[in-house]
């Protein structure tokens, strides 16, 4: 159903609503609230992908600043980014690209919780929002990601295409007072570390300053210096 049939719908419950016996009218506004339905899917997901859109992940991390702020229970945030991707469309074209984020989409769910929130960011940028979750937990989950982007052919097997992505992973303190445009921020630095460090590699913070550090009044510049990130050894 699309927004012409919608109103269409809501029209004939306006003109006919009055003089429609109960069965129908009762079907009719099963009608309606499955067309609701369907249009709120459409205002969050990511038509390409099937995950989040950018809209809807910024007010969901909003939504887990203030549940970490009231509970006092932190949650993390990874953000990765295809490695080299605008070769992918150069090469093999933007059909090909587009079937190659439709994997990484349905690999990225494979490999989190339900209860985490996966959202593509913006082109070959993806983010995951990992409920009650420090930062061992979220770079554990990182490490998983990355392993099965590493393994995965991304092409046919007669035409493989190997693929990489680099990752920025960061928790968020109840005490620590960001906005989430602050540890939006804060990660996405994190991922560009990644990106400049060779590419392929997990960057996050230093988990032993993490937990020692009050980072209450601190500037987000301060901040950053303070936890400017650590290459993940074990890549």
């Amino acid at each position: 159903m699309d927004i012409d049939q919608l109103l269409a719908l809501v029209d004939q419950l306006v003109e006919e609503g009055k003089t429609l016996d109960k069965e129908e009218l009762i079907k009719l506004l099963k009608e309606l609230r499955q067309a609701c339905v369907h249009f709120k899917e459409q205002a969050t997901v990511d038509f390409l992908t099937g995950l989040y859109n950018r809209r809807f992940f910024e007010k969901q991390l909003e939504t887990a600043i203030e549940r970490a702020k009231r509970e006092k229970v932190p949650f993390s945030l990874i953000i990765l980014d295809l490695d080299f991707f605008k070769r992918i469309n150069d090469q093999y074209g933007h059909v090909t690209g587009d079937q190659v984020l439709q994997q990484l989409a349905r690999l990225i769910k494979k490999n989190i919780r339900k209860i985490d929130i996966a959202a593509r960011y913006g082109g070959e940028e993806f983010a995951v929002i990992l409920p009650s979750t420090g930062l061992e937990g979220a770079v554990s989950a990182a490490r998983r990601l990355k392993r099965s982007i590493e393994n995965h052919n991304f092409g046919l097997p007669t035409k493989p295409i190997k693929l990489t992505a680099s990752f920025g992973v960061g928790t968020y303190s109840p005490f620590a007072n960001w906005s989430a445009t602050e540890f939006l921020d804060h990660v996405d630095h994190l991922l560009y570390l990644a990106k400049k460090r060779g590419r392929n590699c997990i960057v996050h913070e230093d988990i032993a300053i993490q937990k020692s550090l009050d980072l209450e009044g601190l500037s987000s510049e301060e901040k950053r210096a303070l936890l400017n990130g650590v290459w993940d050894h074990d890549d």
